[in-house]
């Protein structure tokens, strides 16, 4: 699927490129899952260069921000929620080129933005619009988007927490919840301090010299450093609930441990006293008694009982 938002303010989407006329003249034109003849067509008609999109994987910086005399290029790692609602990664490639914006990326981030940010393309068509108005409009979106999926992970975890902390209850699979969320918190600390990287760069160079674009890289720099602080709580709140769930368990564990040390003592001396009775020896005391066997039963209940007062006074069984 590709969309195109044509510089007279009109939204176009095409199946393929081969149903876009070579004179349609347009600001954004942006590639869901895009595929090598995407690719072929943009650098055939636009004389892009892919280089970027070869080599992102790299950690070299080249890889995730490129300039030349012809066009300035981006490679971000953006964290967002698939269809299973879990935090995965997907790349994203902004090329400015001339006086057009592409954008190359998957459809599953596509879905994922159009439902949560619901007319994104459709809302320039309502002013007029430049190539630099549109590119820092698209880094606003870029800093609002890292600060509603990090409040969205806060709230997950501010949820889990009092579950925990005020209602003192979970199960086993909220540890796995806890390092799940950690994981995510992880993933979208990495992108972020990614994306700050690249904007430093953007800021030195020829492009960020213009007045507007360093202006709105500054201001969303700032933002950024507030969004990253907001997640570093995160990690904060997560080894707290993380600590108060080990801490609990050791807890239980250390009560459990006092349960059957109480038990063993309970039936071990019973068992001593009929372990004695049960040996055969000729002479012992009590074996000719009348009353010999309901004294034993009589010793063994209280040796029983005993140690469980005894131990229920100290409150070890609460």
């Amino acid at each position: 699927m590709i969309d195109l938002l044509l510089k007279n303010n009109e939204i176009k989407r095409y199946q393929s490129v081969s149903e876009i006329n070579e004179k349609t003249d347009f600001l954004i034109i942006q590639f869901n899952n895009y595929t090598q003849t995407d690719m072929d067509w943009a650098k055939r008609n636009f004389d892009l260069d892919f280089s970027i999109m070869a080599h992102y994987e790299d950690i070299e910086i080249s890889s995730h921000f490129l300039e030349d005399n012809r066009q300035v290029s981006f490679h971000f790692s953006i964290p967002f929620y698939d269809k299973e609602k879990q935090l995965t990664e997907q790349q994203l490639f902004i090329i400015l080129s001339a006086d057009r914006i592409f954008f190359f990326q998957s459809s599953g981030f596509d879905e994922f933005v159009n439902e949560t940010y619901s007319r994104k393309l459709s809302a320039f068509q309502q002013q007029t619009i430049d190539l630099n108005m549109v590119f820092t409009k698209y880094l606003e979106f870029i800093s609002d988007y890292y600060a509603d999926i990090t409040e969205n992970l806060a709230k997950k975890v501010k949820t889990l927490a009092a579950k925990v902390l005020i209602e003192k209850r979970f199960e086993a699979e909220d540890m796995d919840i806890v390092t799940q969320y950690n994981f995510h918190n992880l993933l979208i600390k990495e992108s972020l301090n990614e994306t700050m990287r690249i904007y430093s760069l953007l800021r030195k160079s020829n492009f960020g010299k213009d007045e507007l674009i360093n202006e709105h890289i500054n201001t969303e720099l700032a933002d950024l450093i507030v969004v990253s602080d907001y997640i570093q709580f995160n990690f904060d709140r997560l080894d707290d609930l993380k600590d108060n769930m080990n801490n609990k368990i050791d807890l239980e564990q250390n009560h459990i441990f006092k349960i059957l040390t109480v038990i063993t003592l309970c039936l071990s001396l019973p068992t001593m006293i009929a372990g004695i009775y049960g040996m055969n020896f000729d002479v012992m005391p009590e074996l000719k008694w009348a009353y010999g066997y309901p004294f034993a039963i009589l010793v063994m209940i209280l040796a029983a009982v005993l140690p469980y007062l005894y131990f229920k006074r100290k409150r070890w069984l609460k």
